[in-house]
């Protein structure tokens, strides 16, 4: 067993979406001590959003587990139309290849692995901190010490489950190997690696302690104002006839933005997808189910469905005009998402989705979907091409001005189109999409397969397809060869550019199409090598 040890760089940021202004007296060097922080339930606040800043970095959610590196493993790119030398040179196409050992490539995924730990470091730092605390150093008294201990177990989780997902196994595989630690305590300086199901194991306990505290504010009145629709999630837009929506600007700030959060109905939608990657169908199915029945209610009566209405007219309303084209991110499809004010800037998003090249050969860095490739718009039972009419390539898809991308074949993503209005620019790319209620759809129709109730499972699928303008449904197949292939198609839309797919490829041990080959992934493609120097 090779030495594994962690060193812990206090995240001292706080998030735009809050209040900040009194949080945090900023020591003359930047950087806020521990001991200050912890003197004031602010300093929590201000500890807890500097975990969130901290899972925005691009080497995590704010680019290579978003679109980069992850979505290169699931071969959604491609750069064969490029023709300059520095073409086949990048990260990216390395990472398309698995040639994790490029030199450059392996820098990344290093990169990954100690961010990673990183975050999970400064969770357990706050844990510890915050589990002995009087809760009367809160604002919110216990309902707030719950709030911000739950979401840091929620968020020591989710980091260790995608770990996990990028550096061990997968379940399916039945691999006994020990392959990284699970690590709960700061500082521990040697954390021993544990086997694949001993480490789930542990994420679902995390996620079961963060949704039980969690629950102590979100299941409440004013729990369910700020939690009852996308607007509210991510706008901080209330119904009426809700607890506090009459004067909001009353809410404190710290409970807004609840979408950006992992609350208690995020932490429900996380599970489902962890115990399905365990291969828990059951259980997966009975929290995905929770999550697409979750209703909020007013004061009068009026009930919410919190997760099940989809709205695609902001996307569409601008027809073919990307500049004015609104809600990228289609957040009433989404659970969770990370937020990243300063996305475009801080990303370098001009680089991957730049608009016009000058250059001669293009622009190596495009993100470049390999459309035809993949046949991603290509109806798997029909062979009938969808690009025209489903909303996923209607409207959110994008060709730059260069004549390689003058037909269908290649595209980039319209999910990071960056618009010359830098406020909608702004609102578009904040939002870094996690859980959509899409995969627990996806996850209760693969129950449903599983079970033997195709008509049930296709039902599913075909309302999916139904509010994305394919009105024309899927005949039921009766094999799960069939039923799991029309299910990867659809998610092959559903997620570009967002860090999924990959991680249902490596899942379901599928096959996948790899050059002029349709096979599985093997070992040495589906996990990423584990750093040699693991003095972190």
């Amino acid at each position: 067993m090779k030495k594994i040890s962690f060193k812990i760089l206090l995240s001292a940021v706080v998030l735009s979406f809050t209040s900040c202004a009194d949080w945090l007296d900023i020591e003359p060097d930047g950087q806020a001590t521990n001991d200050k922080l912890t003197e004031t339930g602010d300093g929590y606040r201000s500890m807890l959003s500097g975990v969130y800043k901290a899972m925005t970095s691009a080497s995590l959610y704010g680019t290579e587990l978003q679109f980069g590196i992850i979505d290169c493993m699931s071969r959604q790119y491609t750069w064969e139309w490029y023709t300059g030398t520095d073409g086949t040179k990048t990260i990216y196409n390395e990472a398309r290849n698995f040639n994790y050992t490029d030199v450059n490539l392996r820098k990344k995924i290093d990169e990954v692995w100690l961010k990673g730990y990183n975050v999970i470091a400064n969770t357990n730092n706050l844990i510890q901190s915050i589990e002995d605390e009087n809760p009367d150093k809160f604002a919110g008294g216990e309902e707030e010490k719950k709030m911000i201990l739950g979401e840091a177990y929620g968020c020591r989780a989710l980091m260790h489950f995608d770990l996990c997902r990028l550096f061990a196994p997968a379940p399916i595989e039945k691999e006994k190997g020990e392959y990284l630690p699970y690590v709960s305590e700061y500082p521990n300086i040697q954390p021993q690696a544990i086997t694949v199901d001993d480490f789930l194991k542990k994420v679902v306990a995390d996620l079961q302690k963060g949704r039980q505290l969690t629950a102590a504010f979100d299941t409440t009145a004013l729990g369910m104002t700020v939690n009852a629709t996308p607007n509210a999630r991510f706008y901080d837009s209330y119904e009426a006839n809700m607890e506090g929506s009459a004067s909001p600007e009353l809410i404190d700030d710290f409970y807004k933005g609840r979408g950006y959060r992992l609350n208690y109905y995020a932490m429900t939608a996380l599970l489902a997808r962890v115990y399905q990657y365990m291969g828990e169908d059951e259980l997966a199915y009975q929290y995905a189910d929770s999550v697409m029945n979750f209703k909020a209610y007013g004061l009068t009566g009026n009930e919410y469905s919190m997760f099940t209405n989809e709205d695609w007219w902001p996307v569409q309303s601008a027809n073919d005009d990307n500049e004015r084209r609104e809600d990228i991110k289609v957040v009433s499809t989404l659970v969770f998402a990370l937020y990243a004010t300063d996305a475009y800037e801080d990303y370098g998003l001009e680089n991957y989705f730049q608009k016009k090249s000058e250059n001669t050969f293009g622009n190596a860095q495009w993100m470049t979907l390999d459309l035809e490739g993949q046949e991603i718009f290509k109806n798997p039972i029909t062979q009938e091409d969808e690009y025209e009419n489903d909303y996923r390539s209607r409207y959110l898809l994008f060709a730059p001005d260069y004549y390689a991308f003058q037909d269908n074949k290649y595209r980039l993503s319209g999910k990071w189109y960056c618009s010359d209005d830098k406020t909608l620019r702004t609102k578009n790319l904040q939002t870094l999409p996690m859980i959509r209620s899409t995969e627990m759809r996806y996850i209760i129709a693969e129950h449903k397969a599983k079970t033997g109730d195709f008509e049930g499972a296709y039902q599913i699928l075909n309302e999916i397809r139904s509010n994305r303008g394919l009105w024309d449904p899927m005949p039921t197949q009766n094999t799960m060869a069939d039923f799991q292939r029309d299910l990867i198609r659809d998610a092959q839309r559903e997620w570009i550019s967002e860090g999924q797919l990959f991680y249902m490829y490596k899942r379901l041990g599928a096959k996948i199409k790899i050059g002029n080959e349709v096979r599985k992934l093997n070992k040495s493609e589906y996990m990423l090598p584990i750093p040699d120097d693991q003095n972190m």
